[in-house]
């Protein structure tokens, strides 16, 4: 079956290419008449050569098909508003598949405007399509490097869709892929800012009740971000970072004591390293005594994970007590650390942490 599919693939070309040129004659015949059916060929034909890797060949029988599509829609709003708004989107992704990212840009910003106003007159029937739409736009503009524009796209998509309430919900799937997919691009480039920005829209997607996991989610790029900011030497914010971790922590902890008792016992040893660099040693102290308390009891619970994170708990109070002129204390910390790393080598050697 598989050896023939190209042959087939290239008798539906050739037959669509026919049909198409027969459909130029007609329209040079009479102008005046432009059939649906002249446009749907010309579209099938453009995704049929792209599959078989005409990509430049396609992508003209594609904007041939979507200039149809514009006529037919200005004389048929009400049966094609909204798909052309669709197509355009779909020819703006397949122009960036085919390295053509700056018309993808702008084909994909008018995928958006024709969707914006295909919602103005067909509610919840564009909906989707302008959340679609936007989110395409975000990810052709991080491409580019458009790093704030990329934010604001995702922004707008997810106003777009709580606004559209319960009608919205069979798309959420798609809306919190995408905006996950976003932060961790973001983060992996130590983008803090957008990395931040775009968590706080994923917690936003649920209103006043976002589920826990997303939260943390939020939680975790936060400490993230104080480390990287802490590293570039930015204390300043990564202790505001650190201490809006050590909150959402709480408020996850005070719901769910027991599944979220190592998740603050982190924010708040890495909340304990970000007052040490800022010099605050007294309050460092007090907040790795917490953590580590609240670690002990997580290490019956998840040793694998609570160990590690204890560990570099107790490396950061041990600095603190150096610091503040406590090297007996300190020393003492250090031979805690030494026995845990060794522990943690026999529960879990290196390379087996997952």
């Amino acid at each position: 079956m598989t050896t023939s599919q190209p042959a087939v693939s290239g008798e539906e070309i050739a037959r669509l290419g026919a049909l198409a040129a027969d459909f130029r004659r007609r329209l040079e015949f009479d102008p005046g008449i432009v059939y649906p059916a002249h446009a749907e060929c010309l579209w099938q034909l453009g995704n049929l050569q792209i599959a078989q890797g005409d990509t430049e060949a396609g992508l003209l029988a594609l904007s041939e098909a979507i200039g149809l599509y514009r006529a037919i829609a200005q004389v048929q709003p009400d049966s094609y508003a909204v798909q052309l708004a669709s197509l355009l989107n779909s020819q703006s992704n397949m122009l960036a598949e085919g390295s053509h990212l700056e018309e993808a840009l702008a084909v994909g910003a008018d995928a958006v405007d024709h969707a914006r106003r295909a919602m103005g007159d067909y509610g919840d029937q564009a909906r989707f399509v302008l959340v679609s739409s936007l989110i395409n736009l975000a990810g052709l503009k991080m491409r580019s490097g458009d790093t704030a524009g990329t934010v604001d796209e995702l922004a707008q998509a997810v106003e777009v869709f709580r606004d559209g309430g319960s009608a919205g919900q069979p798309f959420l799937g798609s809306m919190v892929e995408a905006l996950h997919r976003a932060a961790m691009a973001f983060t992996e480039v130590a983008l803090w800012a957008e990395a931040i920005d775009t968590r706080r829209l994923l917690v936003g997607l649920f209103g006043d009740g976002p589920p826990a996991a997303v939260v943390q989610l939020l939680v975790l790029t936060l400490q993230q971000a104080s480390v990287g900011l802490a590293r570039s030497g930015d204390t300043d914010t990564a202790l505001v970072h650190a201490k809006e971790a050590v909150d959402l922590a709480r408020t996850l902890f005070h719901a769910d004591g027991v599944a979220y008792r190592l998740a603050l016992a982190q924010a708040l040893g890495n909340l304990a390293g970000r007052h040490h660099d800022a010099g605050l040693l007294k309050r460092g102290l007090d907040l790795s005594l917490e953590a580590v308390d609240l670690f002990h009891e997580a290490v019956s619970v998840d040793p694998v994970h609570a160990v590690p994170s204890l560990i570099m708990t107790l490396d950061s109070m041990a600095g603190i007590l150096e610091a503040l002129g406590l090297p007996e204390q300190a020393g003492t910390v250090r031979d805690q650390r030494v026995q845990l790393q060794e522990t943690l080598e026999i529960i879990a050697p290196r390379g087996g942490v997952g």
